[in-house]
C-alpha cells in the first residue's frame, strides 16, 4: 500500500507523530511518502529518509500567523469563520486531488491538514486521522471535558469558575458546527456529504486515538463499540481505534549549555508550549519566572524570535531541544496542554502546570490533573502570585511526582506509533 502522510508542517508535534507512525509503517512493508503545503519542519522528515512532495498553494509564515491565532481562539468570532476561506480551500483541495492521483495513493494519514478531508473523497481513498482523545466524541459523551476560556479576562474568569461550565462544554461541543462552513460549502459543490458537526468533521474513515486507555478513561472496548449518543450530529458512525502516546524524539543530545544551566540543587523548571502557544503567554512566563527562586529553560519554537535573551541568568531561552531527554531533568514542566508536550512530561515523570489555549488542550491537562499529577491555570490567571503558588504546591508535595510516575508506567506499556501503524494496516487490509 502507498500511504501519504500529510501533516501541517508548522506543527512540530504533529510532524513528529507522523514520522514515528511512518517509520513503523515502513517496518510493516508499506510505502510511505509525505505531502506538504509548506512549513519549517520539512527538513526533519527528510532527515529521517522520507520523500517530501511540495504541494502548492503553500502556506506563508504570514498566513500561518493568522491561522494559528484562530487555533488559539484569537481569530474571528463569526460562526462562519474557519481556518480556511472557501476560495483558499477550493485551491488546496484541487491541488491535493491532482497530487494524490499522480502518486496513485491508497490512503492519506493526516494530523491537521484539513483540506484532505475533502480531497480524499474526490479521489475515492480513505482518510486516516490521528487525534488526541480529548477531541473525540466519546470523550464528550462520557462528560470528561473541562472548560478553559480562550479570551476571558480575570474578572470574567472568576465568575466562570462558579458556573457549571464543564457541563456546558460536554453538552454543547458535540452539537457545535464551528470551522465547517466553508468545507460544507465546497462539499455541496463537489457532490460530497455534509458534515453534521465539528466532531463529525474531524473523524476520518479511521480515527486513531493517540492516548493511553487507562489515562484517557475510555476502555478499548468502549472505543471500538462506540455509537454516538446523538447520531443526528454525524453523517456516518465514527470508527475509533487506539494507537497510544506518541511524542517528539528530536535528534541530538542535551547541550552543554542546558546541562550547566540545570546543574543546580534548586528547583528546575522546563517550559514548552509548542507552536500553538501564545506569544503573550510565553513572554509573561519569561517575565514571571526570572523573579522566582528557580532555574528555568523556556522553549520558543516558532512563537518568539530566536534572539530572545534573559540577562538575569535565571532563564535559558532556546528554540528547540530534544524534549524527551531534557524534560526528565526538570522538577516541573509548564505546558500549553498539547498532546505531545503532556505525553512527554508523563514519559519524563515530571509533574505539570498546564495553561491551555483551547478545549482540546484543557482536556489533555485535565487528564493529568484528575490523577493528581499536575495543576491547571487559565490564561487569564497567569500572574506571578498564581504561578508561584502552583509551582510551590507541586515542589513541596511529593504526591504529584509519585502520581506522575504511575502515569508514566501506564503510558510506557504501549508503543503508540507501532500500534497505530498496525491498526492502519489492519484497516486497509479489510
Amino acid at each position: 500500500m502507498k500511504i501519504v502522510c500529510f501533516p501541517h508542517f508548522y506543527y512540530l508535534s504533529e510532524v513528529s507523530r507522523l514520522i514515528e507512525i511512518g517509520k513503523n509503517l515502513r517496518a510493516l512493508e508499506q510505502e510511505v511518502i509525505f505531502f506538504s503545503h509548506g512549513g519549517p519542519y520539512e527538513s526533519i522528515v527528510r532527515d529521517e529518509g522520507f520523500e517530501v512532495v511540495s504541494i502548492t498553494p503553500t502556506m506563508t509564515p504570514e498566513r500561518y500567523d493568522e491561522y494559528i491565532k484562530y487555533n488559539r481562539g484569537e481569530g474571528s468570532k463569526s460562526l462562519k469563520a474557519s481556518f480556511f476561506t472557501y476560495e483558499e480551500l477550493k485551491a488546496y483541495v484541487a491541488a491535493e486531488v491532482d497530487a494524490l492521483k499522480q502518486v496513485n495513493a491508497d490512503a492519506v494519514l493526516i494530523g491537521w491538514n484539513l483540506p484532505s478531508y475533502l480531497s480524499v473523497q474526490v479521489v475515492g481513498i480513505p482518510i486516516i486521522v490521528q487525534q488526541p482523545g480529548s477531541f473525540i466524541a466519546p470523550f464528550f459523551d462520557k462528560k470528561l471535558a473541562e472548560f478553559a476560556p480562550a479570551l476571558a479576562g480575570p474578572g470574567i474568569a472568576r465568575l466562570l469558575h462558579h458556573l457549571p461550565m464543564d457541563r456546558l462544554v460536554n453538552w454543547l461541543l458535540p452539537k457545535s458546527r464551528f470551522w465547517i462552513h466553508p468545507f460544507n460549502q465546497l462539499a455541496a459543490e463537489l457532490g460530497l456529504p455534509e458534515y453534521k458537526s465539528t466532531l463529525d468533521f474531524v473523524a476520518g474513515d479511521l480515527t486513531l486515538v493517540m492516548d493511553t486507555p487507562s489515562i484517557l478513561g475510555i476502555t478499548p472496548e468502549e472505543l471500538e463499540d462506540y455509537r454516538p449518543a446523538h447520531p443526528e450530529y454525524f453523517h456516518k458512525t465514527p470508527r475509533y481505534r487506539y494507537g497510544g502516546a506518541c511524542y517528539a524524539r528530536l535528534p541530538g543530545e542535551v547541550s552543554e549549555q542546558v546541562s550547566e544551566h540545570f546543574a543546580t540543587s534548586g528547583t528546575k523548571l522546563y517550559c514548552a508550549m509548542g507552536v500553538s502557544g501564545s506569544p503573550e503567554v510565553l513572554r509573561s512566563m519569561i517575565d514571571i519566572v526570572r523573579d522566582l527562586d528557580l532555574r528555568a529553560l523556556i522553549l520558543t519554537t516558532t512563537i518568539l524570535n530566536e534572539g530572545e535573551k534573559d540577562p538575569s541568568g535565571q532563564v535559558l531561552i532556546q528554540p528547540h531541544v530534544p524534549a524527551h531527554l531534557v524534560n526528565p531533568m526538570a522538577d516541573i514542566a509548564i505546558t500549553h496542554g498539547g498532546a505531545g508536550t503532556v505525553q512527554t512530561a508523563i514519559h519524563s515523570a515530571t509533574p505539570i502546570v498546564g495553561i491551555p489555549m483551547h478545549q482540546e488542550q484543557a482536556g489533555n491537562v485535565a487528564l493529568v490533573r484528575k490523577r493528581g499529577a499536575g495543576l491547571m491555570l487559565w490564561k487569564s490567571e497567569l500572574t506571578k502570585k498564581n504561578l508561584a503558588s502552583a509551582l510551590e504546591k507541586i515542589v513541596t508535595d511529593d504526591s504529584y511526582r509519585n502520581n506522575m510516575q504511575r502515569l508514566k508506567q501506564e503510558q510506557d506499556e504501549i508503543d503508540g506509533a507501532a500500534r497505530a501503524a498496525q491498526e492502519i494496516v489492519n484497516f486497509l487490509g479489510n
